[in-house]
């Protein structure tokens, strides 16, 4: 039997903050690859390790997506194995349960107390499938509130174990935390802290292989020990994962082994990231980097020199060269520039420079009310300069 390991869709996905862009392309690019994967090998079982959307309400473009695409599994006659991640709302995807009274689609929306409802299983193999344990859920199963996050999981893992103990082949499929995993920094900050990390060492070995979620860079698990893998995100979820290579992993099971194959996606849209800090690096930029980025979406970091007067400038010819292929544009002082010259911090100046950031940001001019304050400040600490003498 052969069972394909993915994780981390994120449909519903934008970024930019010049141009907002949807990333349903790049994940319906990835689905198509995942879908021509297991019809070529004949693949019995997909498992897909949680976030299958990116918020808790998707727009319904992302809602046909997924939908479309586990319609496409079943076609085929594959098995879909889904559990819920942190970025998924466990009512939307309950209320999709009903859907393997008609498709071999398998959805385990969140924990609870009848472990016996976690077991996918299918002739000779077993699937323990625990959503993401929030601790609001963990606790309302019967756990002490005050036991530590990672005791109440590895508990639960524990439970899993014993039930598929029986079963030739025994695979975990979560998504959760492990704490000697490599973060890709895309993830949600909060989920990936220390206080929600379960030891590597607690899986237990009654598993052959531990297939996950959560992280979103592609690794093996080295201090576990059963064969324990992030797939990590199937494109590059933000300008954190720039250069990065996106897999999924097959799964043999011969002979009462698990072999694993990593698998390449390709992407359909690269993300890159240019910084620019000076004279010489945007006459770079603009006379050899832009040509190089293709298709990509890209990231510009512009740290601003406020002595430099064409700066404005220089960010409207970098914004007309890219296009819609810049999503975001990000300006930082220059804090490579050890002397500045004062006279640059004129009223004016500053405004300027202020008004520039605003609409890189938000996308719209500060109102007059802002600028009031902004120019009022500047006057109160140009008074209180005048009176201590510095």
């Amino acid at each position: 039997m052969r069972l394909l390991h993915i994780a981390d869709l994120h449909a519903g996905k934008t970024i930019g903050n010049i141009t907002r862009v949807s990333r349903n392309e790049d994940l319906r690019f990835a689905l198509e690859q995942v879908e021509r994967i297991c019809k070529e090998e004949k693949v019995s079982v997909l498992l897909i390790a949680g976030d299958v959307f990116d918020k808790k309400n998707p727009d319904y473009e992302s809602l046909e997506l997924v939908v479309n695409f586990l319609v496409s599994m079943d076609s085929h006659g594959i098995h879909t194995v889904i559990v819920a991640g942190n970025h998924d709302s466990y009512d939307l995807l309950k209320s999709y349960k009903p859907l393997n009274r008609l498709a071999k689609i398998h959805i385990f929306d969140r924990p609870s107390s009848n472990i016996s409802s976690h077991i996918f299983e299918l002739e000779n193999v077993k699937i323990a499938c625990l959503p993401y344990p929030s601790e609001r859920v963990l606790t309302s199963i019967g756990e002490e509130s005050n036991r530590e996050y990672a005791y109440k999981v590895e508990k639960f893992i524990t439970a899993l174990a014993k039930e598929v103990e029986s079963a030739e082949y025994r695979i975990l499929l979560s998504h959760l935390m492990i704490d000697s995993a490599e973060i890709a920094g895309s993830e949600k900050k909060i989920s990936v802290l220390d206080a929600y990390a379960i030891r590597a060492d607690s899986l237990p070995e009654t598993f052959d292989y531990v297939a996950l979620g959560h992280v979103h860079k592609m690794q093996m698990i080295k201090n576990a020990v059963p064969k324990t893998y992030y797939a990590g995100s199937m494109y590059q979820i933000d300008f954190s994962e720039k250069g990065m290579q996106k897999f999924v992993n097959l799964l043999t099971l011969k002979d009462g082994n698990v072999f694993v194959e990593s698998i390449k996606l390709d992407l359909y849209r690269e993300l890159k990231e240019y910084e620019i800090w000076d004279d010489e690096s945007y006459t770079k930029f603009m006379n050899y980097h832009i040509k190089d980025t293709g298709s990509a979406y890209v990231k510009v970091v512009y740290y601003m020199d406020p002595t430099d007067i064409q700066y404005s400038l220089k960010k409207e010819k970098i914004i007309q060269a890219l296009g819609n292929k810049l999503v975001k544009l990000e300006v930082r002082a220059n804090i490579k520039k050890s002397a500045v010259n004062t006279d640059a911090y004129k009223e004016r100046d500053i405004i300027g420079m202020y008004i520039d950031y605003y609409r890189t940001n938000y996308g719209i001019t500060p109102s007059e009310d802002i600028i009031k304050i902004l120019k009022d400040t500047i006057r109160d600490i140009e008074d209180e300069t005048h009176k201590t003498g510095t």
